[in-house]
């Protein structure tokens, strides 16, 4: 079987991190790259989620406003009548809602 090299750059301290971090589960640098890719071929990806930490994916939004922007879309799309006033004053509208 051929095989290929990676190079990777990495500062001094993550560097050493990573090779004590290895050493303390009783692998080497190489293998625990080695198992990291093998995994991450069999998954097709990261076995784990990545999201940047405020992108509206990971923010779980209220029930109510998740409808209101499908129903919105869907009106955008002509996919629904729009039934929706039309809004001169915000302000008006906002306390309508604090009531």
């Amino acid at each position: 079987m051929a095989t290929s090299q990676i190079g990777i750059r990495l500062d001094d301290k993550e560097k050493h991190e990573f090779e004590q971090n290895a050493k303390a589960i009783g692998i080497t640098t190489s293998s625990a790259i080695k198992m990291f890719i093998a995994k991450f071929n069999h998954d097709k990806g990261f076995s784990y989620p990545v999201t940047a930490k405020e992108s509206i994916e990971t923010r779980k939004l209220p029930e109510e406003v998740e409808k209101a922007m499908v129903i919105a879309k869907a009106e955008e799309l002509g996919l629904l009548e729009d039934t929706s006033e039309k809004v001169a004053n915000v302000q008006e509208l906002r306390n309508r809602w604090v009531q």
